[in-house]
């Protein structure tokens, strides 16, 4: 669940302000804190917020991953190739490969290092806000202080519990896990909601058909 959510919330800065962002770097900074804990979490056997979700774990292991997962996501960009079809998951796409090619052929600045890396270190805080409110528990100091819960004890209620192939114990839905949900269909909504508002009026589909660029 990384993406959309995660990055529909940092799309409003390199929308209103590109120049200040790098747009790679931002993404995937959005989804460094999962990244980290994911590749962690494959090793020890299950799954969890740990050191990657903490300001130590962004600092000393997610910066350098996300500097190599941003390398690699812009050489596979200039292999992508747009999709078939008038559909809006088409149209979405499209939209994704066409911004993603125009920002790498933006003119790297003298401070691009710079830029890079605060990128990547907004799109993992703005992760870890997203996550303190949908998750509930405070894990941004470890390994200091352990991951605490900060919320009263009706937030973790359980009232009910859903089967997951991968989870023997079931998945929890509660006040904490409604909120994930509605965060999470919010990110995705601010992260497609431009495409899906240029699609709907069948614009961009027809300059489509008579050669010319979208706008």
């Amino acid at each position: 669940m990384t993406f959309p959510s995660h990055q529909g919330f940092v799309a409003p800065l390199w929308r209103r302000c590109p120049g200040r962002f790098d747009l790679v770097a931002l993404c995937v900074g959005a989804a460094l804190p999962d990244l980290v804990d994911g590749l962690i979490g494959s090793c020890r056997g299950h799954f969890g917020q740990g050191i990657g979700h903490s300001l130590l774990g962004i600092v000393v292991l997610g910066i350098p991953l996300g500097v190599l997962v941003r390398h690699l996501v812009c050489r596979a960009a200039c292999r992508l190739t747009p999709a078939a079809g008038n559909g809006f998951l088409a149209y979405a796409w499209n939209r994704g490969v066409a911004a993603l090619a125009e920002s790498l052929k933006q003119p790297k600045p003298r401070n691009g290092w710079r830029i890079c890396v605060t990128s990547l270190a907004v799109g993992a805080f703005v992760h870890l806000l997203f996550d303190l409110v949908s998750h509930g528990h405070f894990p941004w100091l470890i390994p200091w202080v352990p991951k605490i819960a900060i919320y009263p004890d009706w937030w973790y209620d359980v009232w009910l519990r859903l089967p997951l192939p991968w989870k023997p114990e079931g998945r929890k839905i509660g006040p904490h896990a409604t909120i994930w949900i509605l965060l999470s269909l919010w990110g995705m909504w601010l992260l497609l909601a431009p495409a899906w508002r240029t699609w709907r009026t069948g614009l961009p589909r027809e300059s489509n058909s008579t050669g010319k660029r979208d706008t």
